[in-house]
């Protein structure tokens, strides 16, 4: 590619607007443009490096018999379920590429449809790609993380065994509450005129917040559900995503208001116990009776309960499994991977490789997923020059050769601020079949003779003349 004839709008100063390092730099390097607050378009250094990626993604899937469709999720649920009527048509893999402009919080890019197929060989593909595009990132299991100061995203990390998960499916061990009366009592109704709320009953009785339970009343999959937490403890959506029950629910199922709900007598929809209340004993809910409420209520004996992993965990609670500290940190996610379906950002995967390797200078992205593996700089456009970048063309490379009438330095910033692994510098010395070979990440430079270019980047980069690449 001439650059001449490219569109490499780069600009020296960062915009105002943009809020990271990736955002700065995709700016200024001409990969992409801000097209309304917050969203960028891609412009055509960025669908190199992103079609690279992609690239990598397809290969991966298409390995174990994946095949592109263009189908929403439910669509090929539906088509599946009406037309996959033998087992022998299993497993089924389909993938879709979803293409939009740039948002932070958005996980587009790629969507992976699987039907009878082995979840551990498509975890380990999708694991695979990030790895093959150079990204650094932790597997919490139901998600690849990459754990870095910009993300919008985050990770729950243990500080002593590394342990890595998610909030969806974290699990700590929470703060001990004071111990419970002891005995076998029996549940007693005591009146709690207009006190609706944990810390109101707390403050009445005088008992801490984590002697209580808390109780929700949810609808899932269109029907009812109790939830019941500690009562210092939250729900996690993610753990048990469900709407709120309305206030005339409520009233319909248990003759009662909320703020005064409880499991004892409940037989019209099950019950779920967050696994904070297993073992607890004598502990206080409500009455299912407005203004009254329980104390000496146990669970797993006074109401019968599924125990489950309901509650969010809090930053500072120990490791379950080697009892370090849960830490909280910022993280960018790069793939989502549930049943049925996994998810993979390819443009998540282009600004963590950014937000990871950058300097004062731009970009310093891995070779595989750069928009060119060279870029040739001359300082004067000549026949020698324009005969190394045929060369490397001929040598299956992907490269860019910076014909336009510009001083060196200005050429040389250029190069660096987008990014590409390897710049090959011709000037005078040329006549003596010499020119420099400089390495965008290390910043070392050699001399090197000129015939031996392609191969010399092709060791720098990786790759092979029989390397599927792009089109120069």
């Amino acid at each position: 590619m001439l650059w001449t004839r490219s569109f490499i709008p780069t600009l020296r100063e960062s915009p105002a607007d943009a809020e990271t390092a990736a955002q700065k730099l995709l700016v200024r390097a001409g990969y992409a443009r801000p097209v309304s607050t917050g969203v960028y378009g891609w412009l055509p250094l960025g669908q190199r490096a992103l079609e690279k990626i992609r690239r990598v993604a397809r290969q991966e899937i298409e390995a174990l018999g994946g095949q592109e469709v263009h189908l929403t999720e439910g669509a090929a649920a539906a088509i599946a379920q009406g037309e996959l009527r033998s087992p022998k048509q299993l497993p089924q893999i389909w993938f879709r590429f979803e293409a939009a402009p740039l948002r932070a919080r958005q996980l587009l890019g790629m969507e992976i449809f699987s039907f009878g197929a082995d979840p551990a060989a498509l975890d380990g593909a999708l694991r695979r790609v990030p790895e093959r595009c150079g990204i650094s990132f932790r597997d919490a299991g139901d998600a690849l993380l990459a754990v870095h100061e910009s993300g919008v995203d985050t990770a729950v990390a243990c500080s002593g065994c590394g342990y890595v998960a998610t909030p969806r499916t974290v699990a700590g061990v929470p703060s001990a509450p004071p111990a419970d009366p002891e005995g076998d009592l029996a549940p007693e109704e005591f009146h709690t005129p207009g006190l609706k709320t944990i810390a109101a009953i707390a403050n009445f009785t005088g008992l801490p917040e984590s002697m209580q339970m808390k109780s929700l009343v949810l609808v899932a999959q269109g029907k009812p559900v109790l939830v019941m937490l500690r009562g210092d403890h939250q729900l996690s959506e993610a753990k048990f995503p469900a709407r709120p029950a309305t206030p005339e629910e409520i009233m319909r199922w248990f003759g009662a208001q909320a703020g005064s709900l409880g499991p004892v007598g409940v037989r019209n929809m099950p019950v779920l116990a967050d696994r904070a209340l297993a073992g607890r004993r004598n502990m206080i809910c409500g009455a299912n009776r407005d203004d009254y409420h329980l104390r000496h209520v146990t669970p797993g004996e006074d109401f019968e309960a599924e125990f489950r992993d309901l509650r969010e965990v809090a930053a500072g609670e120990a490791c379950t499994r080697c009892g370090g500290t849960l830490e909280f940190r910022p993280a960018i996610e790069l793939a989502r991977m549930s049943a049925g379906v996994r998810r993979l950002s390819i443009e998540r995967i282009l600004t963590t490789a950014i937000e990871l390797a950058n300097d004062k200078d731009g970009m310093i992205l891995p070779p595989a997923i750069a928009p060119f593996d060279v870029v040739i700089t001359a300082a004067i456009v000549s026949d020698g020059a324009e005969r190394i970048y045929r060369d490397c063309l001929a040598a299956g490379l992907d490269a860019l050769y910076d014909d336009r009438d510009e001083r060196p330095g200005v050429k040389f910033k250029d190069a660096d601020l987008i990014g590409v692994p390897v710049r090959i510098n011709v000037g005078k010395k040329l006549a003596d079949g010499l020119v420099e070979m400089v390495d965008r990440g290390s910043r070392q430079m050699v001399e090197i003779p000129a015939g031996e270019v392609p191969e010399r980047v092709r060791v720098r980069v990786g790759t092979s003349a029989s390397d599927p690449r792009l089109t120069p």
